[in-house]
């Protein structure tokens, strides 16, 4: 019977010893990756992101992944435009911190098919002097591979259990001369939930 207990007694610390440390190394457990939905930012509206670091442990990383953006401006005359933008996110970043929360850093290109639509209103004129101007509406649309840079400053937490929250600010610059945009810096917020493993 004192062989049963001893065994026992061993069984269950060994038991509780194992369960300890397996709690201990998920909790050390490094999250050098992550997938998460982002708003706005680099993805222009929302996108999907995968976002690793180069080795493990390491501050330096990368991101990649698909965003979608649309737009639509309407003018006094009747004329108006809408674009949609499938586009892939790359960037280069890098954390500074050492716990749950860093301050993120990053450089990066948005390449993307632009997807336009336009409605134009045309005035012909009349075919006698005395008649009035006809007005008509001309639809057309273009497909355009464009890109703009970007950096990122940004907050992000991660916490033990994975769970992934960032938030900042992305400033770009249009390399496309073609577009409305062209060598204008624009600024956007964004903000990601996602999970890292």
């Amino acid at each position: 019977m004192k062989t049963l207990n001893l065994r026992l007694i061993l069984l269950t610390g060994l038991f509780l010893l194992t369960g300890t440390l397996t709690a201990s190394a998920q909790e050390e457990q490094s999250r050098d990756k992550s997938i998460y939905l982002e708003l706005l930012g680099p993805s222009m509206m929302v996108g999907i992101n995968y976002d690793a670091r180069f080795k493990e442990g390491s501050p330096w990383g990368y991101r990649t992944g698909l965003g979608f953006g649309y737009s639509e401006s309407n003018w006094f005359f009747g004329d108006a435009t809408s674009t949609r933008v499938y586009s892939i996110p790359l960037e280069v970043n890098y954390l500074i911190g050492k716990r749950k929360s860093k301050l993120e850093l990053g450089v990066g290109v948005n390449v993307g098919l632009y997807n336009d639509h336009y409605r134009v209103t045309q005035y012909e004129a009349p075919s006698n002097l005395s008649g009035s101007y006809v007005a008509k509406t001309v639809s057309f649309s273009e497909n355009k591979v464009s890109a703009f840079g970007y950096t990122d400053v940004g907050y992000r937490y991660t916490s033990t259990r994975g769970f992934q929250f960032r938030v900042g600010l992305t400033t770009a610059l249009t390399l496309d001369k073609t577009r409305q945009s062209a060598h204008t810096v624009m600024a956007a917020p964004y903000i990601s939930f996602g999970k890292a493993f």
